[in-house]
């Protein structure tokens, strides 16, 4: 679901969202949602896209990070050029508001949107929500890759979205597995037969990312050097391998780790939440100790000393935003979603009957009790 943020316009969040729906339908491409609903509840604008997204690539790098896995290149080039597919088809359908090709512009983390099943999905083409506030501008807080152009105020294109593409594949490059002869050649092992190969290289720099706008290469000759570049790598697109190594790592993320010295309780003793001072590990009902990442563990500190102060009171989703992550200010629908992610994690390790939603909030269930042990020195 897309919302707006706690301090946006609801008349313009409204008008983009239609917006959004209109241009979404336009596009004929499986990567690209169609929006199942666009409505208002409570007075405020929301949309729905038909797609079981539960994160975006942003969550699930972290996940990939986490996991000590390289993606296999294959898997990797494979997931960029359906992105490139995505936006083809984006480019040969018409704007509603322009007439013109729908473009992207700034690619970002949050324009990709995946399930727990490794499926992803492109959004945010021809207004692109994801990084842009209610009025149309760049939000500082999102991190977007583009053409240099954009900086100056020029308008989105055709090889500017293949720029923008190109900076944003570049970005997931420590997460992969280099094929061998481009790990060797940036490890400074440069043969005699690696000239030409380089040649191809640094023709993308030269007349693609470095190149100004009026002399850039067309896409098809983008492309055409793409695929010149993976068989002199000797590599191949493996279509399904992102799909299934996303599902790995995010499936490892949300994978509770029990630790040894858990204390199961019996089911006629009363709910407790057990956890240390640090919040090192905590323990549910079942009396299984787990160990959580960062921002679980700011979120539960923060629900139980909610819990404590003023029993039966709710934080919202955007104060658990704040615990979770401090300082930064991803745009609404991406921190929502940060937030859904870390309490389907909770729940999964034992807490699913006493983390509640309750008014606008979430809450511990009134009658758990929350203890905390000491840490052992």
């Amino acid at each position: 679901m897309v919302l707006g943020g706690p301090r946006a316009n609801p008349q313009r969040v409204a008008s983009t969202l239609a917006e959004v729906a209109v241009i979404h339908a336009r596009i004929d491409q499986p990567l690209v949602p169609r929006v199942s609903e666009v409505g208002t509840y409570g007075g405020q604008a929301f949309l729905e896209f038909d797609i079981p997204a539960s994160r975006d690539s942003l969550d699930v790098t972290r996940c990939m990070a986490e996991s000590g896995e390289k993606i296999p290149y294959g898997a990797a080039d494979a997931f960029i050029v359906s992105l490139r597919l995505a936006l083809e088809a984006a480019h040969a359908a018409e704007h509603p508001s322009s007439g013109g090709p729908i473009f992207m512009g700034r690619f970002s983390h949050n324009n990709v949107l995946f399930a727990d099943d490794g499926r992803w999905w492109l959004i945010g083409l021809g207004r692109n929500f994801s990084v842009e506030n209610e009025f149309g501008q760049v939000d500082g807080t999102a991190v977007a890759f583009h053409a240099p152009e954009l900086a100056g105020g020029a308008p989105a294109s055709q090889m500017g979205d293949y720029v923008a593409m190109v900076l944003f594949m570049r970005s997931l490059l420590p997460y992969a597995e280099l094929p061998p002869r481009l790990a060797r050649i940036f490890h400074g092992d440069i043969r005699e037969d690696d000239e030409a190969f380089m040649d191809q290289l640094r023709w993308v720099e030269q007349r693609i990312v470095g190149e100004v706008p009026a002399r850039r290469v067309s896409w098809q000759e983008a492309v055409t050097a793409a695929t010149e570049i993976r068989s002199a790598m000797g590599t191949s697109l493996d279509e399904s391998g992102f799909a299934h190594f996303a599902a790995k790592c995010i499936s490892l993320a949300d994978e509770p780790v029990p630790l040894a010295d858990s204390d199961p309780r019996t089911a006629d003793e009363p709910p407790v939440l057990s956890m240390d001072e640090h919040v090192a590990w905590l323990a549910g009902p079942d009396g299984q100790k787990q160990r959580v990442g960062t921002a679980s563990r700011r979120i539960v500190r923060a629900l139980a000393e909610q819990h404590r102060a003023r029993p039966g009171e709710t934080l919202t989703v955007w104060d658990l935003l704040e615990v979770g992550w401090p300082g930064e200010r991803p745009l609404p629908e991406a921190g929502a979603n940060r937030v859904y992610v870390e309490l389907n994690r909770l729940r999964k390790l034992g807490l699913r009957d006493w983390i509640e939603r309750f008014d606008a909030g979430y809450r511990l269930m009134p009658r758990l009790t929350v203890r905390v042990v000491p840490s052992r020195e």
